[in-house]
């Protein structure tokens, strides 16, 4: 792949994707070392500690070598049928994207593939998934590792009824087929459910019944109640649903880590910068608080969260929202003003910061609205 350099900044942006708790995410190529150890710097810089990459690439993770960074590397979709099929295939797998790198470069989490049970084209691989993150927990116990959670993102369409939340269930085309022994395998390994949680996507396909405020942490009042339990948000709402239905399969004690969040900055039905900027801001120090937030269902528990996304994607196909969900244009400059420590309030960003900053290779984004 061959890539001039006017285009190299963005093209090393576009790997580098989702932040967590507080993380980010990215992929790298061959030859821009350069590019990538930048990228890396201004992570650091940025006081995020985890970063999320969709593959296992080798020179990301040499960057991300003895930096005190921790790291979630993934097998990439296509190749977990193979690994379902051969233990000899995992074994390889493992010594090849592994063990070359820890643990020097602190990988905590393998996810084998990113929302696959989303994708119907795909269907003759979702009872492939649990035999294949098996099989990777094997080889991983085979070279003496035991520190790292072998998982997988599920999206939350995974869900056949999400509301109220004390009725959640997973669908029934996954239920008890993949699902329950996932959280029986994840359960077994102490590892965690990745799960990619979008308030904004509830919120704007339904804006005329949910409320902006609930959907971007702005409520202080109480705006659904369900039974005992009340919720002021609906991230807490969706994250509850996501236990409930764990919990009636019988793994109700999974421990959850929000695998991807965010809000997009333009294309779409309350798609700004302000909105972008409070969901962000608020997800971020809900994140970091000390002690723990947790849930209604599960209050005061650690939940690590990736924010979507570290960097707009300007080259990535579809819809003007698919583009625009990070908090840095390509070429590192920012989007808006975010504090990744989580110890800045609404309050105390500098209003002005709102405003989306001019990036001098794209055109300047929308005014928030």
């Amino acid at each position: 792949m061959v890539i001039t350099s006017c285009h190299l900044w963005e093209w090393i942006a576009s790997r580098f994707r989702d932040i967590a708790v507080i993380s980010i995410c990215t992929i790298m190529i061959a030859g821009q070392l350069e590019g990538i150890y930048k990228v890396v710097s201004l992570i650091k810089n940025l006081n995020i500690g985890l970063v999320k990459i969709y593959d296992a690439n080798s020179q990301v993770l040499n960057a991300l070598a003895n930096t005190g960074m921790e790291v979630s590397v993934m097998v990439p979709n296509e190749q977990i049928s193979n690994i379902a099929s051969s233990q000899t295939s995992s074994d390889n797998w493992v010594e090849q994207n592994i063990v070359p790198y820890y643990p020097a470069t602190q990988i905590t989490f393998l996810a084998v593939g990113n929302e696959i049970l989303s994708d119907t084209s795909i269907k003759s691989v979702w009872a492939q998934l649990v035999p294949a993150m098996s099989n990777i927990y094997s080889s991983l116990v085979k070279n003496n590792i035991s520190q790292i959670q072998v998982t997988t993102a599920v999206a939350s369409d995974a869900l056949g009824n999400s509301f109220p939340p004390s009725n959640a269930t997973f669908r029934d085309d996954i239920a008890t087929s993949v699902i329950k022994p996932m959280l029986s395998f994840l359960s077994r390994t102490n590892s965690v459910f990745f799960a990619n949680i979008y308030p904004y996507f509830a919120w704007a396909s339904n804006a005329q019944q949910i409320s902006l405020q609930y959907a971007i942490f702005g409520s202080s009042n109480v705006v659904v109640t369900d039974g005992s339990t009340q919720y002021t948000s609906l991230m807490d709402a969706m994250l509850d649903a996501t236990i409930v239905a764990m919990k009636n399969l019988g793994y109700g004690d999974v421990n959850i880590v929000i695998s991807e969040t965010g809000w997009p900055t333009m294309g779409g039905t309350g798609a700004n910068v302000k909105n972008a900027a409070l969901y962000n801001r608020r997800m971020v120090r809900r994140a970091m608080a000390s002690p723990s937030v947790g849930t209604p269902l599960r209050p005061k528990a650690t939940i690590p969260t990736f924010i979507f996304a570290l960097f707009n994607e300007d080259q990535k196909p579809g819809a003007a929202t698919e583009r625009n969900w990070g908090v840095l244009y390509p070429n590192g400059s920012s989007v808006y003003a975010i504090d990744f420590t989580g110890q800045l309030g609404d309050d105390q960003y500098d209003s002005s910061l709102l405003a989306p900053v001019q990036s001098p290779t794209q055109a300047p984004a929308p005014s928030p609205t």
